[in-house]
């Protein structure tokens, strides 16, 4: 670039030698004078605007030190794009990365796709982080979304600090007193299990999608623990409770739009989402207060009562709890919530897995005819005798987990891991997908196996360390006891009295999957032939 005193020169030269006289008056003198000073404050201009451009970049591109290592990340959008546009799911993309980068890495996702997240691929490391750190130097972090859509004071999920210790122990107790784990609430998934069965069989043979009768059974045993009593499947109000959780759930995964931009959240493009998430709030709002206004200290109908008196109790023994009257709606829909999405999709995934190898579905029909037959029902107390009707869950759940991520954590203090420095305040993500599904752990985890999880003569199931559908640690799944009394219990009465098969002409299920919040299985249809 020149600048005008060099353009000048060169004029002054050029003329020079074409003309002999060359008059320079003072009046040019002094525009060219104004001239080199406009021009040196532009340079000054054009060289603070490249600082400010370098600063910005160098603070965007900048790794911390001795941050673990990871894929290259855009400014503002991290590694979002290449998690989207892979063609994969996000749990299958960062355990390709794990296996380039380590067990541990830093990306560019949600929670923060702006700064380095950790992702955790590796059961030792996630040991070391999740059970053997003392001081706990991770806590509960929350999806900007989900920040966005409401409040989580109050939530079973999303809480932190002294009040996710608060809620945790409340949760299980609660659960307990509820009957999980006992022949109360067996008796109650027994009965619900004749509802469905009932329901099913009125489709006499005829191609159904099973994903509605089935969220509906099982949504109703958290209804019953929760609201003290269970829904009629064909209830308007049940029904579109159990829709918009479905919008909620789809709405709000690790992809979502909502979860690189939250602002989006107000705009058309999630009005669906915001409608659902009022109604909901709205119907749980309206139950917690029929329950306050008929609330009875000497008969706890449900978790509601029994948090209605919990809050109750330390009003009048101690300073004021963090949560309120106000904030019980929020754990309730998280109850119902999770109790409702995860074990349906489980046992949709079950089903679908038949309809590809009926030959399993065979071998479990065997072992319910030989123990349990055909003249009673299926109770928890068989589950010992059938090691292989539980190996096939449990091989579903490895190969299919509907939680292929732990809820997200963030880092508390700066820490230690593997060698690495962990920042203060770094999101944290647990792959569980990764660790279930790790060829190092597993011998062709791709496969379909039931039999990794059984005895070389069949009869002893083996317990696998790396096999943790329910994460582990602290923030572990609290409802984890009712679920594997739901998917036994729901699974051997379903296999009792029906061989699931594909419609006439209906291609074999591709196992694919859909990454919502959760991981689902694709829409299917499917004949029930009573045995």
């Amino acid at each position: 670039m020149y600048s005008t005193c060099t353009l000048f020169s060169v004029h002054v030269h050029v003329h020079y030698m074409h003309t002999p006289k060359i008059r320079v008056t003072s009046k040019s003198c002094r525009l060219n004078m104004a001239d080199q000073g406009s021009a040196s404050l532009l340079n000054l201009q054009s060289a603070a605007i490249f600082l400010l451009i370098f600063v910005v970049v160098f603070k965007l591109f900048r790794r911390p030190k001795n941050l673990p290592p990871g894929p290259w990340r855009w400014p503002f959008l991290g590694n979002f794009v290449a998690l989207t546009r892979s063609g994969k799911h996000p749990h299958e993309v960062l355990a390709e990365w794990a296996r380039r980068y380590g067990g541990v890495m830093s990306v560019g996702v949600p929670p923060s796709s702006r700064s380095a997240v950790i992702v955790v691929s590796d059961l030792d490391i996630a040991k070391e982080l999740q059970l053997k750190q003392g001081d706990h130097p991770i806590d509960r972090a929350t999806l900007p979304l989900m920040d966005t859509i409401s409040d989580t004071r109050g939530s079973f999920v999303w809480s932190k600090g002294e009040t996710a210790k608060e809620v945790r122990r409340f949760g299980l107790g609660a659960f307990r007193k509820m009957g999980v784990g006992k022949k109360s609430l067996e008796h109650r998934i027994n009965e619900e299990a004749r509802y469905l069965v009932e329901r099913i069989e009125a489709e006499k043979n005829r191609p159904f999608d099973p994903s509605h009768p089935i969220h509906k059974a099982v949504s109703n045993i958290i209804c019953s623990i929760n609201f003290g009593s269970r829904f009629d499947y064909d209830d308007p109000k049940f029904k579109k409770l159990l829709g918009s959780l479905q919008v909620v759930f789809e709405s709000t995964g690790v992809t979502s739009l909502g979860n690189l931009c939250p602002l989006l959240y107000y705009t058309p493009l999630f009005a669906k989402l915001r409608e659902c998430t009022k109604f909901n709030r709205e119907s749980i709002t309206a139950i917690v207060q029929e329950h306050q206004d008929s609330f009875d200290e000497n008969d706890f109908r449900d978790i509601t009562d029994m948090r209605i008196a919990d809050i109750r109790e330390k009003e009048r023994t101690g300073p004021a709890p963090t949560i309120t009257h106000q904030h019980i709606w929020r754990g309730i829909l998280d109850l119902f919530g999770a109790g409702t999405d995860t074990t349906s999709n489980t046992l949709l995934w079950l089903i679908s897995f038949m309809l590809k190898y009926p030959e399993v579905q065979d071998k479990i029909q065997q072992e319910i005819n030989e123990v349990v037959g055909s003249d009673r029902q299926p109770s928890c107390g068989d589950r010992p005798s059938m090691p292989y009707t539980n190996a096939v869950i449990n091989e579903v759940q490895r190969l299919r987990t509907v939680a292929p991520f732990a809820l997200p954590y963030v880092t508390t203090q700066e820490l230690q891991l593997q060698g690495y420095t962990i920042p203060k305040g770094s999101g944290v993500i647990i792959n569980l997908w990764a660790m279930m599904n790790d060829p190092k752990v597993w011998d062709r985890p791709e496969e379909f196996n039931p039999g990794r999880f059984l005895s070389k003569d069949g009869k002893t199931m083996i317990q696998h360390e790396a096999f943790i559908p329910f994460s582990q640690g602290r923030r572990s799944c609290l409802g984890e006891g009712l679920a594997k009394m739901e998917l036994f219990l729901f699974a051997t009465n379903l296999f009792q009295w029906f061989t699931f098969m594909l419609p006439p002409g209906a291609p074999t299920p591709a196992l694919k999957g859909i990454s919502h919040f959760t991981f689902v299985p694709e829409p299917f249809r499917v004949c029930a032939v009573k045995r």
